[in-house]
């Protein structure tokens, strides 16, 4: 399953710079998602780079198309639905990482806020009630609530070891459900994951769908030269993920170690515990 260690989530926790004309290369050398986010900066004039402004308008007619197809990668993109025996199914990926951070010690209610999660009918939607802090916050497991308060401003050479094992927790939350999403999808994600940069071991980068918020966690924000900056954790967990596959395709073992997945720590939904899930069989 291949879950990180805290000294790992470490070396991946430094900000990245990424070149937008990487993308636009015809042998492309980086490979965005939400990148309509992208587009709509260039129509807002918020982006001046002469490269991604030809572009944008030499496709204006097809922009939501390659959108579509680079947003595959996402969390929150639909047709990959995550089925785990004797649970309801989860429709994205997004609704079963917002349904995990709910800590199953904290009374009936999660099982009222995971089915409000889980009847979202798009990731986005289970991505924005999972994270209303009025009403979700009071209930989530302590690593989400140490990084939103005591971890909020705190530079990372400021962290002590709680701060990095909560941080390892949330990391390995987002790596279960890409694991799921795969293991669940594996031919269809499999493929997306594999024309994204497997060749050359390219990056993937997220651009965060709030360019207003200063939080590039799991993204990146898009900088006035079309620059995108950020820790890009979410991008960096799918090229570790697209790597880790590519190298179990290559051994030709006939099973996968990635489809046999396990929770990175105690999870139930709607009171039941989820088991470890071979999808080889």
């Amino acid at each position: 399953m291949h879950y990180l260690s805290t000294n790992e989530v470490k070396e991946m926790c430094y900000n990245s710079t990424y070149h937008i004309k990487d993308f636009l290369l015809d042998q492309k050398e980086v490979f965005p998602y939400h990148i309509n986010v992208l587009f709509d900066q260039v129509k807002q004039g918020k982006v001046r780079h002469e490269g991604i402004t030809a572009f944008v308008r030499k496709n204006a007619s097809r922009l939501h198309l390659v959108s579509k197809e680079c947003d595959l990668l996402s969390c929150t993109a639909e047709g990959f639905p995550i089925k785990i025996p004797q649970f309801p199914h989860f429709r994205t990926a997004e609704h079963l990482f917002q349904s995990i951070k709910l800590d199953p010690e904290k009374g009936d209610e999660i099982i009222e806020k995971q089915l409000l999660i889980i009847d979202q009918t798009s990731g986005i939607g289970a991505q924005q009630v999972g994270d209303r802090k009025d009403d979700m916050r009071m209930f989530w497991r302590s690593p989400w609530i140490m990084k939103d308060w005591e971890m909020r401003d705190l530079p990372f050479e400021q962290y002590k070891e709680k701060h990095w094992e909560a941080l390892t927790a949330i990391v390995n939350g987002k790596w279960y459900a890409l694991l799921m999403k795969l293991a669940n999808n594996r031919k269809e994600f499999g493929k997306v994951l594999l024309k994204n940069g497997a060749v050359k071991q390219s990056p993937i980068v997220e651009i965060e769908l709030d360019q207003n918020s200063s939080n590039t966690f799991w993204g990146t924000k898009i900088q006035s030269n079309g620059m995108m900056r950020g820790l890009n954790l979410g991008g960096k967990l799918l090229s570790r993920l697209r790597d880790l596959y590519r190298l179990e395709l290559l051994q030709k073992k006939g099973t996968f170690n990635l489809l046999i997945v396990k929770p990175p720590f105690n999870v139930e939904i709607i009171g039941g515990p989820i088991p470890e899930v071979d999808y080889n069989e």
